[in-house]
């Protein structure tokens, strides 16, 4: 069988990038002591296996020299709470790498194509003014305020969403694993969102483990980041924009008119503007319709009943939930690319995470919209 000469330095860096003990791998691949000194060397069946149990591509452990790799910069992230990010995870490193990778072979296709920017973005600041801000989140992606109120679920809501804004020209991803991982899921206390600004490919990636409420905010709120453009990053940006996505979710006047007719009802205000009670409970408190001290004992009591709420994952039937991790929109754009002869079918596979019979079938289906 053929083998394929590996440097060993590039081998180790491979096991220490896993975070998987060392006596894991000698006991998956019994041959590995002798990898590592060059006795012997993996067939192709058995890299191609090291691979996936390192997490690691498989073309960097055929390269000459231990690859360099720095830290990828995000504009955002969305988190639980909007606590800072202080590490990265390998599972959320290699997520946003997988995104940013997949951003710039969008950007080169839509502008050697001579597809117009996506102008909306960097196009608003946070001296813009709340009414013209949310008028043009608004007219942006093609909703009036209160368009949810007359969906009858979460679910629709943010169905109807994610089609407006991707129609406005946001590739938007909803994974809850790290690729087609099953093995990998994303810690939702890590991460809820995040958001890469581009003038051809600005990208949404949203934690699929959360729950749709969260997803719809998280949805709106990296959408603002979006607009605001890589010119938005302070320490005031995640204050601002969870602010206006409450705002654009939560219009003041519609918000207004549902508590005269009955105060305090949270459930049915969550129905109607489908977002979590939390958010509502924030709304509130910041437009004074409750006081400190109630909005703590809302929170307490909600926060005590969480381990009785359902849990959400990322699973389910994988041909149902394949359009959203590997992107609608984005998915489209490689299969067009395809067509046209303009990329490999391997490169395909590769930027999409998928091959044989699950390309075809994404292939199909996307043909079908």
């Amino acid at each position: 069988m053929v083998q394929v000469q590996v440097n060993p330095d590039v081998l180790m860096w491979a096991v220490q990038q896993s975070g998987v003990p060392m006596e894991q791998f000698e006991t998956w691949f019994p041959a590995f002591p002798a990898w590592l000194k060059a006795e012997k060397f993996p067939t192709v069946a058995q890299l191609e296996s090291f691979a996936r149990k390192a997490h690691v591509p498989f073309g960097y452990l055929v390269l000459r020299e231990v690859p360099s790799l720095s830290r990828p910069h995000v504009q955002d992230f969305r988190t639980v709470e909007s606590r800072a990010v202080t590490g990265y995870s390998r599972n959320l490193l290699d997520t946003i790498r997988q995104m940013k990778e997949r951003q710039a072979w969008l950007h080169e296709y839509k502008k050697a194509g001579d597809y117009a920017k996506v102008a909306f973005v960097g196009s608003l600041t946070k001296s813009t003014s709340k009414t013209v801000f949310l008028e043009r989140m608004y007219g942006t992606i093609g909703l009036d305020a209160g368009w949810q109120e007359a969906l009858p679920t979460k679910e629709r809501a943010f169905q109807q969403l994610r089609d407006c804004v991707e129609e406005a020209g946001v590739v938007l991803f909803v994974n809850g694993i790290v690729g087609n991982d099953t093995h990998r899921p994303l810690d939702l206390q890590e991460f809820r969102g995040f958001a890469l600004a581009d003038d051809y490919a600005p990208l949404i990636f949203i934690n699929g483990v959360d729950a749709t409420a969260g997803k719809i905010f998280t949805l709106v709120h990296e959408l603002v980041h979006l607009f605001l453009g890589r010119d938005g990053l302070d320490d005031g940006t995640e204050a601002f924009c969870n602010e206006m996505a409450a705002s654009f979710l939560v219009p003041e006047t519609r918000f207004a008119d549902a508590w005269r007719q009955k105060p305090q009802d949270f459930e049915g205000l969550e129905r109607t503007f489908k977002v979590s009670r939390l958010v509502l409970y924030r709304v509130a408190l910041t437009r004074q319709y409750i006081l400190k001290k109630q909005y703590d004992a809302l929170v307490k009591t909600y926060e005590e009943e969480m381990p009785r709420r359902k849990r959400h994952g990322g699973g389910g039937d994988f041909y149902k939930v394949l359009p959203n991790r590997i992107g609608r929109s984005f998915s489209r754009y490689v299969f067009s690319a395809v067509q046209e002869g303009a990329l490999l079918y391997r490169e395909a596979y590769r930027l999409l995470g998928i091959h044989g019979n699950s390309f075809q079938h994404a292939m199909q289906e996307a043909a079908e919209v």
